[in-house]
Formats: structure tokens, sequence, C-alpha cells
């Protein structure tokens, strides 16, 4: 029995307005501005009440195959009640908080989090709906990519929002800072590689024995959607270079290697599909655009950044070994700042989780309660401890951080169960786009603060929920219902 055809069109509305939402989300400064976060989070919530009483109007009819998806999705939803749950607690009489006005922000912005997942459960019922929002994110990635592209060529200095803007030196898109660009740019990376994959699994012939049949085969890759999922991923990539992000583009390149590694083992049918699709973006990418929009000055921070920790420590031997400490060279300059220098306060923050382990300072509060833990001056004014996971656990204590740390080893083990040949192309597309979306997100964080960034965090939810939509025990592709 299926669903009528209004309620049908209804449902598709409005996952098309949640689709068009995540379009705006990277815009105003990647959202992480009260006001953004607020509208985001109204519309994600008016769009779940809006989908809830189509469904309360028709309570017979079944909800589609979402509702097999199995005990799974039920138990992350769960642990995200929880997490927010948690977090509002701090603003209780019987909780903590050292800002409660950030502390309402955080809430809210959980909130958001987890109506957005919640609300992708409800309306992904279907392959096609699942492509949708994959593409969506895929379209979105691509649109920050060619604003990136254009304010950097354009190399000018401008104010959006009360924050100023200076071109040219590395592509920051919308958002206050590249590094938080280049997670951006991972997720919807990823979420292309799912599309890819998903068409690339498809329809997979013999390969064909003689030059006809291989010239019809390259004229019809061309021809195809997947050359234009290819080009999207193709200017994705050149904005991730332009970032110069060190972090970013090295997770890229190393979750591609693992991720391709992994398709290649899981599945047989997608070994070929995948080995090529990795070959092109290694060859194409970074051997051909790379060297064109300037891959090199990535290696150069990096290497500037090797420099600046030797630097570091001859200056640190030869003011141990003079007499007068006045005497010791401390204004080398440095072009990056070392590890050392990048790695302060994530050191200093330990102490915050020694004295608060379980309540934490309060959801948003890391820089109200950092400066009393500081052991030395910063050459940088640190708002974040530049790791999502020390900053998570100083915010929300450890139970905090193990809440969402089980979320991520949930998403992560779904993926790994569907990675296999039982299942259909689709499925192993989603698959690998998700785990490859983790593992960028996981590396990213342990040296950044981008999921404190509304617009990354945002969409790495919804990354995730996607493939917890995918339907328990499929193993043929779902029909094209919508």
């Amino acid at each position: 029995m299926t669903r009528p055809s209004g309620a049908r069109q209804a449902e598709r509305g409005l996952l098309g307005l949640f689709v068009v939402s995540l379009f705006w989300l990277p815009l105003p400064l990647g959202s992480n501005r009260p006001w953004a976060i607020a509208l985001f989070t109204a519309m994600v919530w008016l769009l779940l009440a809006l989908t809830g009483l189509l469904r309360l109007a028709r309570p017979a009819q079944p909800s589609g195959p979402s509702r097999s998806t199995g005990w799974g999705s039920h138990l992350v939803l769960a642990l995200l009640v929880a997490f927010t749950a948690w977090c509002g607690l701090q603003l209780t009489p019987w909780g903590y908080t050292e800002d409660p006005h950030e502390t309402r922000m955080y809430v809210l912005r959980c909130i958001g989090y987890l109506g957005a997942f919640w609300l992708v459960q409800l309306l992904v019922t279907s392959d096609r709906r699942r492509m949708v929002v994959l593409g969506g994110m895929l379209g979105a990635g691509v649109v920050q990519a060619l604003v990136a592209m254009v304010l950097f060529s354009a190399a000018s200095r401008y104010e959006l929002m009360g924050f100023e803007f200076r071109q040219g030196i590395r592509a920051t898109g919308t958002f206050t800072g590249p590094d938080a660009l280049a997670s951006y740019l991972l997720i919807a990376l990823s979420a292309g590689l799912a599309v890819m994959l998903a068409q690339m699994g498809q329809g997979i012939n013999a390969p064909a024995r003689n030059w006809q049949g291989r010239a019809r085969s390259a004229l019809e890759f061309m021809m195809s959607t997947k050359m234009l999922v290819r080009i999207m991923l193709i200017l994705m990539v050149i904005a991730l270079v332009l970032t110069r992000s060190r972090m970013g583009n090295g997770a890229f390149f190393l979750s591609l290697f693992l991720m391709g590694a992994w398709v290649m083992w899981r599945s047989q049918r997608l070994r070929r599909p995948a080995a090529i699709l990795v070959v092109s973006l290694l060859v194409i990418d970074i051997i051909i655009i790379g060297q064109w929009v300037g891959l090199s000055k990535v290696i150069d921070r990096m290497q500037a950044t090797e420099l600046a920790l030797q630097q570091e420590e001859a200056a640190s031997a030869v003011a141990a070994a003079s007499s007068d400490a006045l005497m010791a060279p401390r204004h080398a300059v440095r072009k990056e700042e070392s590890l050392h220098e990048r790695t302060r306060p994530v050191r200093d923050a330990l102490a915050m989780i020694e004295e608060r382990p379980w309540s934490g300072f309060g959801g948003g509060t890391f820089y109200t309660a950092f400066p009393r833990y500081k052991q030395e001056s910063l050459g940088l004014p640190y708002n974040h401890a530049h790791n999502d996971y020390i900053e998570i656990a100083t915010d929300t204590g450890l139970p905090g951080l193990a809440l969402l740390g089980l979320v991520m080893l949930l998403s992560l083990g779904r993926a790994i169960q569907l990675m296999n040949d039982r299942h259909g192309p689709h499925v192993r597309g989603v698959a690998a786009g998700v785990g490859m979306g983790l593992i960028c997100a996981l590396l990213h964080a342990s040296v950044d603060l981008n999921l404190q960034i509304n617009a990354n965090a945002m969409a790495l939810t919804v990354l995730l929920a996607v493939v917890w939509t995918v339907p328990r025990g499929q193993s043929v592709p779902e029909s094209r219902r919508r």
C-alpha cells in the first residue's frame, strides 16, 4: 500500500525546502552568529512539525522503509537527545556554567542538530530522496567553492557582518577562516563521493575488448551525469587547495587512500570503479590541477611549520645555555606557528578537564573560562582550543564527549556494515561517502575547531543521518519511489 499522492508531494516539498536551507547554511559566516543559529534551528523544527502533522493525518499509513532501519537509528537519536539534555542541565540549579548566554546558544545549536537528524530520518524514505539530500550537500559545496575561488581571485579587502575579510591570501569563501571552509568542503566532497560511487556501481559491465567498445564507453561517460559530478568534485578540490589548509588537505588525501583501500577490500563489484576514481583524483587533482592552483604552497606551509618548530627548539636550547635570558634569541621570524604553539592551548585546557571532568564549564564557555588556565602568553588569540575533542570535554565534561563519541562510532560501524556486496550499489556508495566524511572530520577535529562552526557541525549531522536511513536488510536497490 503506497502513500497518497498528495502526502508524497507534500513530503517532497518539505525535503526540497530542507535542501534549500543546506545551501543557505554556510552563507552567513558559516551560520556561526546567534541570529543565524536561531533562524536555521527554527526552520528545521518548523519542517519537522509539518512532517509530523502529515504523519498524524494518516496514522494508518506505513511510514516507509526508514522504519525498518533497526534499533541503531533510534539509539543514535536517543544519544543526541541525551547530549542535548545534558547540556541543558548546565543551565539548571543542579548544573554549572561560566556563561549562561553562551550555554543557551550551545543548547539551541544542539536542538537544531537533533531536529535535523530526526527530520532526515522521517523524510528520506527512498534511494532517490537519499540522492537528493547528498546531491544538495554536493551542490552547496560547489557553490561555496565557486564563491571562494572568485573572492580569492579578486584579492580584495572588505567587511561582512562585522568581520573583515582579506582575500587573495588563503581562500575563505563566506566562512571566517580558511580551515573552516576546508572542513566544510571535506564534508561536501564526501557527499559527492557517495553520489559518484553509487552511480558507478550501477550497470557495471565487463570491460570492452576492442577499441570501438572502449571509445563508446568513454563517450557515454563524458555525456553522463557521472562526468558532471566529477567536474563538481574537481571544483571543490581546487577550492580546498586554495585554502592552504594543512590538515584539511592532508585529511582529504589520507582519507581518500583509506577509503579507496577499504572499498576495494570490502566490495569486489566496486573495486574497479573505486580504483579508477581514486587514481583519477590523485593524477588529475593533485599532479595537474594541484600544481596549477598552488598545491606546492600547502606543502610549503607544512615545511614552514616544521622549520618553526626547529627554530623554537634551537632558541630554547640557547636560552637554557645562556646565563642572561635577555640574550636568548626569542624574536625569530616565523611564517607559520609551530606544532608546539598550535597545541599550547590544548595542553593548558587539560587542566580545565582535570578540575571539572564530569560537568564541564558549560557549553560554549571555553573562551570565558580558558584565560584562568593559560600557563604562558600566547602569540595569537585563542577563542577555541583548536581541538574539538578537548573543547567538547571542557564544555560538557567527559560524559558529553562520550555521548558524541558513541554517535560517531555507531555511525562508522553502520557504514562498515553496509560496505559489502550483499547490498546494492547505492547502499555501498552511501556507506563509502559517509565513511570518508567521518574519517575526514575525526582527523581534522584533532587540530582545529571545525565542529564549533555551526554550518560544519550541521552538515556532518546530516551526512551521518543519511547512513541511518538505509533500510535494514536491504540487499537490492530500492524502487524509484518518490
